[in-house]
């Protein structure tokens, strides 16, 4: 698995951020692993890193804390349940409306399908 390094960033650069790009921070800061002596990483590649790789780290507790912080501040987004449990009531809302009892949309008369009917005579000359 390919680790995705955190870096740090100022808070003044975690303000100018949308909201999405703060909830996808997050995300990654909660992928981060527990600590180095759980990880696989040698510890010179863990030296050679610069930027946020475990939970256990200080840095980790100091960018989850702003970034807490600052989404707490900011408008609700919604995830894909969410969305679609709404999607859902206003599907229902919507058929619970009064319908026409006549079968017709929107006041209008049903369309009529018109079929054309021909004979072999017919369509063999109308074919080249």
């Amino acid at each position: 698995m390919s680790r995705r390094l955190i870096p740090m960033l100022a808070h003044e650069a975690l303000l100018k951020m949308p909201t999405k790009q703060l909830l996808g921070r997050l995300r990654a800061l909660h992928e981060c692993e527990q600590s180095a002596g759980v990880s696989d990483l040698t510890a010179e590649e863990i030296a050679a890193c610069d930027g946020i790789l475990f939970k256990d780290s200080p840095e980790w507790r100091d960018a989850y804390d702003h970034l807490k912080a600052i989404l707490a501040t900011r408008e609700h987004v919604p995830s894909g349940a969410e969305r679609a449990k709404i999607r859902g009531e206003r599907g229902r809302l919507r058929a619970g409306r009064k319908s026409n009892q006549q079968g017709r949309a929107n006041g209008r008369q049903p369309s009529r399908s018109v079929r054309i009917r021909t004979s072999a005579a017919a369509a063999s000359r109308r074919s080249p």
